[in-house]
């Protein structure tokens, strides 16, 4: 059996709260490595697969919904690439932050079905040819709450892999009423951020207009 964390946890608070505080968390540079802006830009081909949870790596980001085989994805990554290819239309901040962004060296990002770390299936993922850099270099839970104050929950999640493989279980550090979380992991180094977990439902309309 499979089973794949899909959400972070409902989310809570006012729109207009909830907005702030999403974007105030993803414009703080201290917590995001210098390509972040790229997986921001492709929110809205992950929104238009359906994903509803979004894992950011520190070199890629990948939708939490796993499939069986690459076929099975196949319809949700050609609705993926098609959203892709229209640019998108960012709310002022990340507009801003995307002029001033450096042109990723390998290009923008491509959407593929692949395997991650959690070795439950395959997954839309984003990534590029050569290095990308989505999170800082040894970003540490103690750095997100020395930013962020904090965390207004923590909460286990297990993701079961294929197999006799060891399941995957993720300490999440919950934020901007259960929109980000910032995820430790049994399959890393303890204190470490191993991937940040966005809700893209609530996420996307503070990015994307």
């Amino acid at each position: 059996m499979v089973w794949a964390f899909v959400g972070v946890t409902a989310v809570s608070g006012s729109p207009q709260l909830r907005t702030a505080d999403i974007q105030k968390i993803l414009l703080d540079s201290s917590l995001w490595g210098r390509d972040f802006p790229a997986a921001l830009a492709v929110l809205r081909a992950f929104a238009a697969a359906g994903e509803t949870t979004l894992y950011i790596f520190a070199d890629r980001a990948a939708g939490a919904t796993p499939f069986r085989t690459a076929l099975a994805a196949q319809s949700q990554l050609a609705k993926a690439r098609e959203a892709i290819a229209k640019p998108p239309d960012l709310q002022p901040p990340f507009a801003a932050m995307q002029k001033q962004a450096a042109q990723p060296a390998g290009g923008p990002l491509r959407i593929e079905a692949a395997k991650i770390i959690d070795g439950d299936g395959y997954h839309l993922v984003a990534a590029r040819t050569g290095q990308l850099e989505l999170l800082p270099p040894g970003l540490t839970i103690a750095t997100v709450r020395s930013r962020l104050g904090p965390p207004e929950q923590v909460i286990k999640r297990t993701i079961h892999a294929e197999g006799e493989s060891k399941p995957v279980v993720l300490t999440l550090h919950v934020y901007a009423g259960g929109a980000i979380a910032f995820a430790e992991s049994n399959m890393a180094e303890p204190g470490v951020v191993e991937r940040v977990v966005l809700n893209v439902t609530a996420v996307s309309p503070a990015v994307v207009r």
